[in-house]
């Protein structure tokens, strides 16, 4: 019987240790699971677009000569790893947009320097959750303080089934904005298929096709827009637009195609058409807008 009780004693302490054991290793696969997608979310992001709006007539109870326009864009950023899915996002941007002369008031270029600063809560290797604010000047030529804006996004993608279908949902606001200071976003990503896949998000909802691992087709639109403050100008008539705000919108549709150069970096070209520019004096109550007209645009992004 004494020699039974230690048969017992020993297969618990066994048991025990197997059970410790177990535990263990579940802990460090979990541990090295972890580590694993750390070290595939991507922590330097670069991107940079280029754009041209061929030229079509602007309009305000009447056309005032045709315009055409010149995107360009530059954005870099790095994440900095804070803890399990947590990230802090900090970067640059610069966003420029070249207008063609005509006799409207509106200003011949727009742009942007801004800094980047956010938390990214990562989903495996994309992001979840995020929340970004860019400071920084937002003008015609001017830097100044009363060109200063702060505008803030934030964002979370919801799960409704895996893999397959998920929502979109965010809010956007800047000072700078006139009309509706805060916008909400609402969109859906459904993934019926490995090649087939709907990115219904603004700015660029799109319906992509992968023949390949490497090639995306896509069909989508675009929003390219900002908020603005103009450049003193006594000469300028009407007089309420004598440095005011405005807000720029450029409503596109078209097709394009993405391909992966590497593992890295991904080029994207598209073409289609601008439905309609805009300027829009909110606070001024003024409103140019052109008619349609064709658009290219190339985009090269790289991640590490």
């Amino acid at each position: 019987m004494k020699n039974f009780f230690s048969f017992v004693a020993c297969c618990a302490v066994s048991f025990a240790s197997l059970s410790r054991a177990g535990t263990e290793v579940d802990d460090k696969t979990a541990i090295a699971t972890t580590q694993a997608i750390a070290q595939a979310v991507p922590l330097d992001l670069f991107s940079i677009e280029q754009g041209y709006v061929f030229e079509s007539d602007l309009n305000h109870g009447g056309s005032l000569g045709k315009q055409d326009e010149i995107q360009s864009e530059f954005e870099y950023g790095h994440r900095f790893h804070v803890q399990g899915d947590l990230y802090v996002h900090a970067g640059l941007a610069y966003n420029r947009y070249d207008f063609g002369s005509t006799r409207a008031p509106v200003p011949n270029h727009l742009q942007s320097l801004a800094g980047v600063i956010g938390i990214d809560v990562m989903h495996d290797t994309d992001v979840g959750a995020f929340i970004q604010v860019r400071p920084g000047f937002y003008t015609q030529n001017k830097f100044g303080i009363s060109s200063f804006d702060a505008p803030i996004t934030l964002g979370r993608i919801f799960t409704l089934e895996t893999d397959k279908l998920y929502i979109f949902g965010g809010a956007y606001a800047a000072f700078l904005k006139g009309g509706y200071p805060v916008i909400p976003l609402v969109g859906v990503i459904w993934i019926p298929s490995e090649k087939v896949r709907l990115m219904g998000v603004l700015p660029e909802p799109k319906l992509i096709y992968s023949p390949t691992k490497k090639l995306d087709l896509w069909v989508g639109g675009e929003i390219v827009s900002g908020s603005f403050r103009t450049d003193r100008n006594d000469d300028i008539r009407p007089t309420k637009l004598n440095g005011t705000q405005v807000d720029f919108s450029d409503y596109r549709a078209g097709v394009g195609l993405a391909y992966d150069l590497t593992n890295n970096c991904n080029l994207d070209v598209g073409a289609g058409y601008s439905i309609e520019r805009q300027f829009a004096f909110h606070r001024a109550g003024e409103n140019y807008r052109t008619d349609p007209s064709p658009y290219l645009r190339i985009e090269l992004k790289a991640a590490f």
